[in-house]
């Protein structure tokens, strides 16, 4: 087959168009594809009214395409620019390329997906391109999928910060628990970011009253900003975040301990932090050895243990006397820690048992957070906060950005 046809039948062309002549052009290291369009054609539909016009002049405009094997290609082409006795003179659209784009659809279809797999920058060198360049493509994409999502039909969100880059920066995540998917991400990590989110969810077809269970941290700033601005919804703090204030606890005894007896042996940190399941045999033996040795660690495990089983009972009500004789600890465990925790516990006692109403649980957004901050470590940081979010969007938003992209698409679109 002749090279020519060959680029005829990769290109996306359309009608009105029609390829005439191609030829190629360039030295051995990059390809040019010319193609003349209508040479023969006075008059076109004007973009905007679509009203025949004369063609007032032709301009050339060039594409990066995809590569015809190793060699990197451009669409050269002479756009004609219509002139309309109603809007004035106005180029016309190609149907191969969005206006204002440097690329064809299907060079900005490809780098899309490569930006699922890869940092940017990696993106960008593998395609040949600027990185600048890349980012202008990505941010239009994803602000233009972000925009046209429907919430309407939202009612269970997930909220937890994240760290955007070293210094304690923080961003807020809000995630629709029954699909998975990030919702929106804004900086800080207090009460205005939820009234940001209320602002939000008017945007995309829904009101901050059809929001009615929040799953999230017991942080007072959330609450707060729960409470004012999704009035509402439910909060549920589940075993995730209430298990992590437990390990906190117990790292603090240990802490005391290893005070009292100036120090406590190599890896007793580790043995004594998380599940049996996940510990080594050598671990699980320095675990018991600790707890028979020193009676404060044992008491705060078992008492951690004792807490764990409350997500293992099937209703609220058999939950809650569970968590009743958990608290009733505190009257005797002589563990300050623990005495502290049952206290919070108590405050956020109804949030802690709304998890059994619909099982609702924060495992989502820690997914959601593991993955973004591997973007991160990938990338080795982002330059701006706008990039870390078109980032995050694009990664975990479930954006379909097919739109204005030819078909077929990857898969992955």
């Amino acid at each position: 087959m002749d090279p020519n046809q060959l680029f005829a039948q990769a290109l996306p062309l359309e009608s009105p168009w029609t390829v005439t002549s191609s030829a190629f052009e360039g030295n051995p290291k990059k390809l040019r594809l010319t193609v003349d369009l209508l040479a023969g054609t006075k008059r076109l539909s004007c973009p905007c009214c679509g009203e025949q016009s004369r063609i007032h002049e032709r301009r050339e405009r060039r594409w990066r395409h995809l590569n015809f094997w190793q060699y990197e290609t451009e669409l050269v082409a002479e756009v004609p620019r219509t002139d309309c006795t109603k809007c004035g003179v106005h180029q016309v659209e190609v149907s191969w390329a969005r206006p204002g784009s440097g690329f064809t659809l299907l060079f900005e279809a490809w780098a899309l997906l490569l930006v699922r797999e890869m940092a940017v920058s990696e993106a960008a060198e593998t395609l040949g391109i600027q990185d600048t360049r890349l980012w202008r493509l990505l941010d239009h994409y994803v602000a233009k999928a972000h925009a046209g999502m429907d919430w309407s039909r939202l009612k269970r969100v997930g909220l937890d910060e994240t760290s955007r880059r070293k210094g304690h920066r923080y961003v807020t995540c809000f995630v629709d628990l029954d699909s998975g998917n990030l919702l929106y991400l804004t900086e800080g990590q207090d009460a205005a970011t939820v009234a940001a989110f209320a602002a939000e969810l008017v945007a995309h077809q829904s009101t901050p009253e059809a929001i009615t269970e929040v799953a999230m941290d017991m942080s007072p700033a959330f609450r707060s900003g729960v409470e004012q601005h999704l009035p509402e919804a439910r909060k549920v703090f589940d075993r995730y975040h209430v298990m992590a204030l437990a390990g906190k606890a117990v790292d603090e005894v240990r802490k005391e301990v290893a005070r009292e007896e100036g120090g406590l042996e190599k890896g007793a940190m580790w043995s004594l932090r998380g599940n049996k399941k996940r510990l080594k045999v050598e671990q699980l033996e320095q675990r018991e050895r600790l707890c028979k040795q020193y009676s404060k660690l044992g008491r705060a495990l078992s008492w951690r243990e004792f807490l764990a089983d409350a997500w293992r009972y099937a209703t609220r009500e058999a939950a809650e006397e569970h968590l009743e004789s958990v608290y009733s600890w505190r009257r005797r465990c002589r563990l300050e820690p623990v005495k502290k925790l049952c206290a919070t516990l108590k405050r956020h006692w109804e949030g802690i048992l709304d998890y059994y109403r619909n099982g609702t649980t924060s495992a989502v957004m820690e997914g959601l957070n593991s993955r973004l901050q591997l973007a991160r470590k990938r990338a080795r940081g982002y330059r701006n906060w706008k990039n870390f979010r078109t980032i995050a969007y694009w990664i975990a938003g479930g954006l379909n950005p097919a739109t204005g992209l030819p078909s077929p698409l990857p898969r992955r679109f």
